[in-house]
């Protein structure tokens, strides 16, 4: 297992050899919906297509409830091996396994059963939801996959471990690829195959990442103690977990809202915001990447209470972050049109055009986004889980007016402008803690400092 302390060296480059593979992974990880959605529209029609996108916030919120517990579970691991703490490590990832199996069977068994009424509040159109609804049942049957290929991952990359993940995601996702376009193409399937696909291959990458974890030395495995529960570790575990799986849960839901709110314009306006959601998700991958990174950096060395490296780590992120969002700007302004053109082609002039707009606008301002991912991954890896819960209610409630005053006054200029407003709502209580945080930081140092000049002296 190639585990890396990031407590050691200069920050900037570990950081960009963190990030790379994690972006790699990412991006492969927006494949599993790009295919989908590709083939989807390509063999079967716009209908089809708008069909599977009108549910996708849906199993959105379902399956990123499971991604953000493990990512928060992952926070007091990293930060126990910054501490060098190894028996502590393995105590953390063996109770947490079990802690997400269980979640994984609750969250399957209440979405299966809530599936056809959500489908009906999201008032879907009638000559798409047959396709919204086979869709979504047969997806939401990768929760257990999805969610124990998140916890490994997750465990990898806070031990410093970002590429074993990305190799096993990149396999999984080019066999995701293949099954689509056999069930797709050739099966009768229909819409019900690309989810098969889908769940398929979440299954491979948990068992990839198992077998790392397992096959190879490592801290993980390089004693076997006794499991059994520790109430204290657990509730610290529930502490980062549970906000952070709130976060991303609340995230979705304020997309579930405006995919509500865009449900009521139509088929092309379901299509639109479809196709520019699917390019916007994989222009900011780089710039998540990148803040994502100072979750596991900040928390090794915030567990060894190194603060200024926290510091010169985190203004290196902000500048990198800075000119790859002035990038990625220049790309929507200039290339978002031929981009839509991927999923619903040149002759959908409509839905181009909305696309277009909706890039344009996200694509400005990228800078808010960039620094909210930056001090909010850093705070969590710090383990303050207030904060995310704060800005992620910010974001709701940014979205929750656009869709309820921007979206039916302005119809789709409001649900493209919905999107930054969360962004910059969610920013501001990250921006005011961050800055608190790192008074108290200097604080802390500062008062160190003194101790270390006599113990120096002596």
């Amino acid at each position: 297992m190639r585990e890396k302390s990031m407590t050691s060296g200069k920050p900037y480059r570990l950081i960009i050899s963190f990030a790379l593979p994690l972006l790699v992974g990412n991006l492969f990880q927006q494949l599993y919906g790009m295919a989908d959605a590709f083939l989807v529209s390509r063999f079967l029609g716009v209908d089809p297509f708008a069909g599977i996108s009108s549910t996708a916030s849906l199993s959105n919120i379902i399956l990123g409830f499971a991604s953000g517990m493990t990512a928060g579970f992952a926070i007091p691991l990293a930060q126990a091996f910054g501490a060098d703490d190894r028996p502590l490590v393995r105590r953390l990832f063996r109770q947490n396994l079990l802690v997400c199996l269980a979640v994984a069977g609750v969250l399957l068994t209440a979405s299966l059963l809530l599936a056809d009424r959500l489908i009906r509040w999201m008032q879907v159109p009638s000559d798409v939801a047959g396709y919204a609804r086979s869709y979504l049942r047969t997806v939401l049957l990768g929760i257990p996959g999805s969610m124990l290929y998140n916890h490994f991952a997750n465990t990898l990359r806070s031990l410093g471990d970002s590429k074993s993940p990305v190799t096993y995601l990149t396999a999984a996702s080019l066999a995701n690829i293949v099954l689509d376009f056999v069930f797709i193409r050739f099966t009768p399937m229909g819409v019900m195959g690309a989810a098969l696909a889908t769940v398929l291959s979440q299954l491979l990458s948990a068992a990839l990442c198992l077998r790392r974890i397992y096959g190879t030395e490592g801290v993980l495995n390089e004693a076997h103690e006794k499991l059994y529960f520790d109430g204290k570790l657990l509730r610290r575990s529930l502490g980062m977990g549970l906000p952070m799986a709130f976060q991303s849960s609340i995230i979705s839901l304020g997309v579930l809202l405006i995919q509500y709110a865009t449900n009521k314009m139509g088929t092309a306006a379901i299509a639109a915001y479809a196709a520019s959601q699917h390019i916007d998700g994989i222009a900011v991958e780089p710039l998540r990447s990148l803040g994502f990174t100072m979750t596991t950096y900040v928390a090794q060395n915030y567990g060894a209470r190194n603060f200024a490296r926290i510091k010169q780590g985190m203004r290196q992120c902000i500048v990198m972050t800075a000119v790859m969002s002035a990038f990625l700007g220049v790309v929507m302004c200039f290339g978002g049109r031929a981009l839509a053109a991927i999923f619903v082609g040149w002759g959908e002039t409509e839905i181009l055009s909305l696309s277009h707009r909706f890039l344009i606008i996200h694509g400005l301002l990228y800078i808010i986004l960039a620094l909210l991912f930056d001090w909010r991954y850093a705070l969590q890896g710090m383990g303050n889980t207030k904060v995310v819960v704060a800005g992620s209610l910010m974001e709701l409630l940014m979205r929750a007016l656009s869709a309820f005053l921007l979206v039916p006054s302005m119809g789709f200029l409001g649900a493209c402008i919905e999107t930054p407003l969360s962004w910059f709502g969610a920013l501001l209580p990250v921006a005011i803690v961050w800055f608190r945080t790192l008074r108290r930081m200097d604080a802390e140092v500062g008062a160190a400092e003194p101790f270390h000049e006599r113990e120096s002296a002596r």
